[in-house]
């Protein structure tokens, strides 16, 4: 239980510094000259969506590849360990690992489609030749 706290401590110490970027990158390096100008670069309308994609990667990136890995592993557990004693316990295993590729179908597909509307209403921009890592940018003048 010491262990605990301790650990829940020192998140609370450590972690808000980290985590204190803003999620509006208002008045950051927007533009790539690599000048610091709070007072030129100020938050503007499209800073909002700078923001949704932030929380957009963040989650799509970071948050979902580790989860359907992990599910992965579960359903090919279950799958495993059910293969010669119980086959009720082979069945939830292909049901999870059918509920995983079909949710990153739905998670992957849903996020083409809207940015395949963003680029076709030009409120995005796509870098194909300059940026293979960002195909998907939002500009901010």
């Amino acid at each position: 239980m010491k262990k605990l706290i301790i650990f829940v401590f020192l998140t609370l110490i450590i972690a808000p510094p980290v985590l204190a970027a803003g999620l509006v990158p208002c008045g950051y390096d927007l533009n790539g000259d690599g000048i610091y100008t709070p007072a030129t670069e100020g938050c503007k309308l499209c800073h909002f969506f700078v923001m949704i994609q932030g929380i957009i990667n963040f989650v799509l990136f970071t948050l979902v590849p580790p989860l359907a890995v992990l599910m992965v592993v579960v359903g090919g557990g279950m799958f495993i360990l059910g293969s010669g004693y119980d086959p009720t316990l082979i069945n939830k295993g292909r049901s999870v690992l059918t509920s995983v590729a079909i949710g990153l179908l739905i998670i992957y597909g849903s996020w083409v489609f809207v940015n395949t509307f963003f680029v076709l209403i030009g409120l995005a921009n796509t870098n194909l030749g300059a940026r293979i890592g960002q195909w998907f940018v939002f500009p901010c003048p």
